[in-house]
């Protein structure tokens, strides 16, 4: 349905970040974008609702307020979300990011390490492929050391499609000298996932 097109260009939403703002998946909200599904009435409630915040708040603000209603202590000041978002579903949509806050970024580990037993890995991993966000994603669940069997199986898939090309963690408009410095500072293991960025093992453990 065109209204909801035009709900999430006007509030610069990504589809990924819609839907998990909605909570539904980004394949349903293609369709209703097309006018293949009905917009139900508890949908049109949430644009109006939830989605009627993205006016006032910035797209990070809404992030924000996702990850402190899911319990990350990083933002348990912040004003809460008013439904619980889907882990996976917020995590991708943060990665789908091409710029997102750092204090943002640096929650994913927590979220991985803290709903690994409740991440659908095999979707996750579908998507970051679609997206090309592999890279990122594969780095982010060995940052957070995820030891699951469906986080290790998902580590090994992403690992065999990795991307040659650099990238970044949320951070595409990294100022040239800040990329040269990342790419000679960054850990091993940023360096195997060629993604420029500071974010360590230490560090995610040291705040969980």
């Amino acid at each position: 349905m065109a209204d909801v097109l035009r709900w999430r260009k006007r509030n610069g939403l990504t589809q990924v970040a819609a839907a998990s703002l909605l909570g539904v998946s980004q394949p349903y909200l293609s369709l209703l974008e097309r006018g293949a599904r009905p917009l139900t009435a508890a949908l049109r409630n949430r644009i109006k609702n939830d989605g009627g915040q993205a006016g006032t708040r910035t797209s990070d603000d809404l992030l924000r307020a996702q990850l402190s209603t899911l319990g990350y202590p990083g933002f348990a000041h912040f004003e809460k979300a008013r439904r619980k978002p889907r882990p996976d579903a917020l995590l991708m949509a943060v990665l789908a990011r091409p710029d997102a806050d750092a204090r943002v970024v640096e929650a994913l580990p927590w979220l991985v390490m803290a709903f690994k037993d409740r991440l659908d890995f095999g979707a996750m991993v579908r998507q970051a492929k679609l997206q090309n966000l592999q890279n990122r994603l594969g780095f982010l669940l060995q940052v957070a050391c995820v030891d699951t069997p469906g986080g290790l199986l998902a580590v090994r898939e992403l690992d065999r499609a990795r991307l040659l090309r650099e990238d970044t963690l949320c951070w595409d408009s990294m100022p040239a000298a800040t990329r040269e410095w990342m790419r000679a500072n960054r850990s091993p293991l940023a360096g195997h996932w060629n993604v420029l960025t500071k974010l360590q093992a230490v560090d995610v453990h040291d705040a969980a």
